[in-house]
C-alpha cells in the first residue's frame, strides 16, 4: 500500500482555493459587484407621460397587452393621471415584453426596489426602478376622491413634478 503523503493534502487544498476564486470572481462579474447602473435622480430626471387618459376613473398606462413603458433601471416617470385629485389606489405591473400579455408574455406585481412610487398627487403619480434590471412598465390607479386632498399618503396637488419650488425631491 502506498502513502500519499502530505503533499496530497496541500495540492487538494490548493485546488479547492483555486476553485473559490474562480466562482468568487464569476460571481462578482455576474452582479455581486458595486453598482453597474447609476440611478440617481440626477442622472434620471422623470419623464412626464401624458399619453393615457383615465376612463371610468380609473388610469392605465396601456392595456395590459398594449404598448408597455420601457422601465430599465433608474428610470423615472412622471404619469399624468388625469384623475382630478389624488389616486387612492395604484398597482404597478412588470413585464420582461415590451407588449405585455399580446403574444404570451406575463404581467407580475413589482415588489421591493423594482417600482417604487415615491410621490401621488391630484395630478402626478411618479414611480421610479430604483434596480438596475431592465422591465416594461404598466401602472393602473384611481378611487381618487378631492374631499381629502393631501391628507397622510400624498403630497397635496401639483407638488410631485414640475416648476413648483417647494416640491419634495421624488
Amino acid at each position: 500500500m502506498r502513502s500519499r503523503g502530505a503533499g496530497g493534502g496541500a495540492a487538494r487544498r490548493s485546488g479547492w482555493a483555486a476553485a473559490c476564486v474562480v466562482g468568487a470572481s464569476a460571481a462578482l462579474a455576474a452582479g455581486c459587484a458595486p453598482s453597474r447602473c447609476d440611478r440617481s435622480e440626477s442622472a434620471n430626471p422623470p419623464i412626464e407621460f401624458t399619453e393615457a387618459a383615465p376612463e371610468g376613473g380609473v388610469y392605465e398606462t396601456s392595456a395590459p397587452d398594449g404598448e408597455l413603458l420601457h422601465f430599465p433601471g433608474g428610470m423615472r416617470y412622471a404619469l399624468r393621471h388625469g384623475l382630478g385629485a389624488r389616486p387612492r389606489w395604484w398597482q404597478v405591473y412588470l413585464s420582461f415584453e415590451s407588449d405585455g400579455t399580446k403574444r404570451g408574455g406575463t404581467l407580475a406585481h413589482a415588489a421591493g426596489n423594482q417600482a417604487e412610487v415615491t410621490c401621488v398627487d391630484g395630478e402626478h403619480l411618479i414611480v421610479m426602478n430604483d434596480s438596475c434590471s431592465e422591465y416594461w412598465l404598466r401602472v393602473v390607479a384611481g378611487g381618487a376622491d378631492g374631499a381629502d386632498e393631501g391628507a397622510a399618503g400624498g403630497a397635496v396637488a401639483g407638488k410631485c413634478y414640475g416648476d413648483d419650488p417647494e416640491r419634495a425631491d421624488p
